[in-house]
């Protein structure tokens, strides 16, 4: 098992987010420049204020007074119209962003090997998608006008102070080295506080997901209460992680408030001094007190947003980290498309496949299946046979030895080559949320309404579906939950055989249907196996002796291989493992 990847500081975690929204980049330049617009008519708001108050009220001159108002109210315009445009620029350019990102982390997601499936909680995936999304979502509807207007005050109101009276500027600067080195140690200490909120709560996402999927498990063994101990320890872990993070924000806020009067006083103190003494003027020192104020004032509004940032960047680094998830099936440069009319013959060649690293699951395995025939390949739970199923999918590559579909590598062939050459049909066939029409497309999606007729009147459920309330324009609901099992497998039948493979890898159905059901379900699959390479992982009696050769696996190997009715001939573990699904068959007859 590979190492953890280390934890990305805060300025490479922006910097690959800005190197993903570089298709924002004018956009985001508008929204800068409107923001800057914005800034600069308010800082020149105090300077028409001191103006007013040195050479109008001060001097006496009610000219000078009305001219510094016209302007004072221009800015104040200007300001609004500028700010107006700059938060709906900012909003607007968030929204796009996630949208961007949203997107590509599905598109990532998807693309990646079924052993990181296997291996990550589907609870912790959905936090990312929900959860962590949320978190920058949050701050772009909230916090990112705040956090841009805030900081740009921050500068130019530094700036301005140091241009109005470089005294007193140096005053509030040594006050602002306490603010700054108070942030510095909040931040180190809210960052791991954050850091672990957005862990905890993935893991109870997780428990949660686990606890509600089980239901059933956990009421027919009792075990409420152990189930609800382990969300609430989970759950205790999240409490503390957000209580370590309320603790920093408790003392850090009333601290920069404190530091922020304490500033004013010494403003006051000497700046009044100064006036007295006739070294500042009256309306430089009421200028210089606005801008103290909005000094101030952005940096509490930063440190009220400060956790909407820290939130937001560490979601950017749980993002970041799905994305640095490399899948472990690739499609190579070189991969070669499969000529029509494939005749879909399979060999594996010294197969060995390992999930986790010193733990083979299959071992030697060498098996050739001629174009048309169908191989059932039964065995014992954990023989083997399903990870056959998958490396014939290219699910997983081998660790040892190839796959190979017409003599051509599966690892040599491009995704939308293979997809075409074998098809699944799984052992529960999965709907998604859509029209019956939209499912049975899925795999082919140019096929029109007159090749989707055509397939199910071959397969016998055209009578099925004309009875449905609107057809092929029924909704399925999700996971397909408006049709019982066997409907859902009828589905997935016609939907493979819509897409018309040369290779058909069945994981047949355990599921008791109803006879009448059933019945079509055998009538369908036979339609669709007809003439096409079928390698069957069965799980029932049937479905090996309508198969041309059966295939017994054992601890990863092939142990026996033949005709059904030789095999059973020939005693050994074949002919037990029949003896057992006669008796079960016996049993579920009474």
């Amino acid at each position: 098992m590979t190492a953890p990847a280390p934890i990305e500081t805060q300025r490479s975690l922006l910097k690959r987010a800005t190197a993903l929204g570089r298709s924002l980049a004018w956009p985001a330049i508008g929204a800068l420049t409107a923001a800057l617009l914005a800034t600069t008519a308010r800082l020149l708001g105090p300077l028409a204020v001191r103006s007013g108050i040195d050479d109008g009220i001060t001097a006496g001159d009610k000219g000078a007074i009305t001219s510094a108002a016209v302007v004072f109210i221009g800015l104040l315009l200007v300001q609004y119209v500028a700010q107006r445009l700059a938060q709906f620029s900012v909003a607007w350019l968030g929204e796009r962003y996630l949208l961007l990102l949203r997107t590509t982390l599905f598109r990532h997601l998807i693309s990646l090997d079924m052993g990181f499936f296997s291996r990550e909680k589907a609870g912790v995936l959905v936090s990312r998608m929900t959860n962590d999304i949320e978190s920058l979502t949050e701050f772009v509807e909230e916090g990112a006008v705040t956090f841009l207007t805030s900081l740009l005050t921050v500068v130019g109101v530094a700036t301005v102070m140091v241009a109005v009276d470089w005294r007193l500027a140096v005053v509030v600067f040594g006050i602002i080295v306490v603010v700054l080195a108070t942030s510095f140690v909040f931040q180190r200490y809210a960052s791991r506080a954050y850091r672990d909120v957005r862990e905890t709560i993935g893991r109870v996402l997780g428990s949660l997901q686990e606890g509600i999927t089980g239901v059933r498990v956990v009421q027919a063994f009792t075990q409420e209460g152990e189930q609800a101990g382990a969300f609430g320890r989970i759950n205790e872990d999240y409490y503390e992680a957000n209580m370590r993070a309320a603790k920093a924000i408790a003392w850090y806020f009333p601290g920069v408030a404190f530091l922020r009067t304490v500033a004013i006083g010494a403003v006051l103190f000497f700046g009044g001094r100064r006036v007295l003494d006739g070294d500042l003027t009256f309306g430089s020192l009421v200028a210089f007190l606005f801008y103290l104020d909005w000094f101030f004032q952005p940096i509490i509004m930063l440190s009220h947003i400060y956790n909407q940032i820290q939130s937001a960047v560490a979601a950017l680094g749980k993002v970041f980290r799905l994305f640095d998830t490399a899948p472990a099936v690739v499609e190579t440069g070189a991969a070669v498309e499969l000529g029509p009319g494939t005749p879909g013959a399979i060999e594996l060649d010294g197969v060995g496949f390992e999930y986790v690293p010193g733990s083979p699951v299959l071992t030697g395995i060498d098996l050739s299946v001629a174009a048309g025939e169908r191989v059932a390949v039964v065995g014992e739970t954990g023989a083997g046979k399903t990870t056959i199923a998958k490396l014939l999918l290219r699910f997983y590559d081998p660790t040892a030895g190839s796959v190979r579909v017409d003599d051509v590598d599966l690892r040599g062939l491009t995704f939308a080559s293979r997809a075409r050459a074998i098809s699944l049909i799984p052992q529960e066939g999965f709907l998604f949320n859509g029209t019956l029409r939209d499912n049975l497309r899925y795999a082919k999606p140019d096929a029109d309404d007159r090749q989707i007729r055509a397939v199910c009147i071959e397969m016998g459920i055209d009578d099925w579906i004309d009875s449905l309330p609107d057809g092929l324009d029924t909704e399925v609901r999700e996971r397909g939950g408006r049709f019982s099992a066997g409907e859902r497998q009828l589905v997935a039948l016609a939907r493979a055989f819509l897409a018309d493979p040369a290779v058909i890898v069945l994981d047949e159905a355990t599921s008791n249907l109803d006879p009448a059901t059933e019945a079509k379900v055998e009538r369908a699959l036979n339609v669709v196996l007809n003439s096409r390479t079928a390698v069957v992982i069965a799980h029932r009696l049937n479905s090996a002796e309508r198969a041309d050769r059966v295939v017994m696996m054992d601890g990863g190997r092939i142990i026996a291989e033949g005709r059904h009715a030789d095999l059973v001939a020939a005693g050994g573990p074949y002919a037990h493992l029949v003896e057992v699904w006669s008796r079960g068959a016996g049993l579920e007859a009474t």
